[in-house]
């Protein structure tokens, strides 16, 4: 049976989405699949998303990104793929921007954390351009951040874990500086590739816990407990156990474990 994922909007300094309530930041994030997700069934059933994993294995949280401005330069843990891990990956929907993805080569950990500290790190970062169609892996350990003016589908590991190393000195609603992560986030880096993010040349993302396919539009056989989101309409469905099928007149994202 296939169900669709009603979405949950989540308000973000940096978003680009008008928020939810006045007074509320923007949307940042929409999130289309997690744990708690609704499920709901063309008859009108619901269920969450969690009911069809077992207990404490539910995988991955699927997003979309809207960014207004830049996102915090960050990293999260598992590079050396000890728990916990956090990879995530993003197809670039629409917009144009930069990806920060990993050090400039060369720079020490020694020069990395002085730039940290006083705020000079933008200038030891690397950079690629975001488009539509980029699809980029980010493995723990990458130093990375989204950019300005970019919407991207995400698809992460199911865990919470983000070291801020850098906000921009950037203020909440109330004045306050965001709380960073400084020596966490430089312990997570990942010095053997610079903190660097694999850009794939492709339409298939095999990312060892995860995979991403692109399908092209006609009728998609799902196979069990695969996800699709369709970036024209802005929807996305899951398949239970038993697999299913849909039709759809757009690309769209497959997404398994």
């Amino acid at each position: 049976m296939i169900y669709q994922c009603l979405p949950q909007k989540v308000s973000r300094i940096w978003g680009s989405l008008p928020p939810e309530n006045t007074g509320e930041e923007p949307v940042g994030e929409v999130w289309w699949f997690f744990s708690d997700t609704v499920l709901q069934s063309v008859g009108g059933e619901q269920r969450r998303a969690c009911d069809f994993f077992p207990e404490g294995s539910f995988p991955l949280v699927i997003k979309t990104l809207h960014a207004a401005s830049d996102l915090s330069v960050q990293v999260h843990p598992g590079w050396d793929r000890t728990l916990p891990i956090k990879d995530e990956s993003w197809v670039v929907l629409s917009g144009f921007g930069r990806i920060v993805h990993g050090i400039t080569p060369g720079v020490t950990p020694v020069q990395f954390r002085k730039a940290v500290k006083d705020g000079s790190v933008e200038n030891l970062l690397q950079h690629i351009k975001g488009e539509p169609g980029v699809l980029v892996h980010l493995p723990g350990g990458t130093v990375h951040a989204l950019g300005a003016g970019l919407t991207v589908l995400e698809v992460q590991l199911n865990c919470s874990i983000t070291y801020r190393l850098w906000d921009y000195a950037r203020k909440d609603n109330n004045g306050n500086l965001r709380e960073l992560h400084v020596e966490s986030g430089l312990s997570a880096i990942n010095w053997e590739t610079m903190g660097r993010a694999t850009e794939v040349d492709a339409d298939l993302l095999d990312a060892g816990s995860y995979y991403m396919r692109r399908a092209e539009p006609g009728e998609l056989k799902l196979r069990p407990l695969e996800v699709v989101f369709l970036p024209e309409t802005e929807e996305c469905f899951f398949a239970d156990p038993a697999g299913g099928s849909l039709i759809t007149t757009e690309d769209s994202w497959i997404v398994g474990v």
